[in-house]
């Protein structure tokens, strides 16, 4: 766990998240537990009746669809399949983490950050 805490908190030093509002069409099928629009942590952190990859698959359709593009992926459990994926649009970053909770239910939560010049 010592080795996954760097990666979560990294991108919150580095570029901080901002409230901005939704700024694409968000999955339908999700369960929202926890919102927050302060910017200093993630905007909002829910779960997804389907599992894994379905999900992986609405969430990259509506980013693509709303012009973001795809950065990078960070591993970060091989277990949970806990991965954090980053995309750009603009001058903002959206950082979004998803996990496999049980078999046909999957975790995420995702923020919005601005980058700095």
């Amino acid at each position: 766990m010592k080795r996954v805490m760097p990666y979560l908190i990294f991108p919150l030093l580095m570029f901080g998240f901002h409230s901005f509002g939704t700024e694409f069409v968000l999955p339908v099928e999700r369960r929202i537990e926890n919102t927050d629009s302060s910017g200093k942590t993630w905007q909002e952190i829910g779960s997804m009746e389907v599992s894994l990859m379905p999900s992986r698959q609405m969430w990259e359709l509506a980013l693509r669809r709303n012009g973001w593009y795809f950065v990078r992926n960070i591993p970060l459990d091989p277990v949970s399949y806990k991965q954090l994926d980053v995309w750009n649009k603009d001058s903002r970053t959206l950082i979004l983490c998803l996990w496999s909770i049980a078999p046909g239910r999957t975790g995420y939560m995702w923020g919005i950050s601005k980058r700095k010049p």
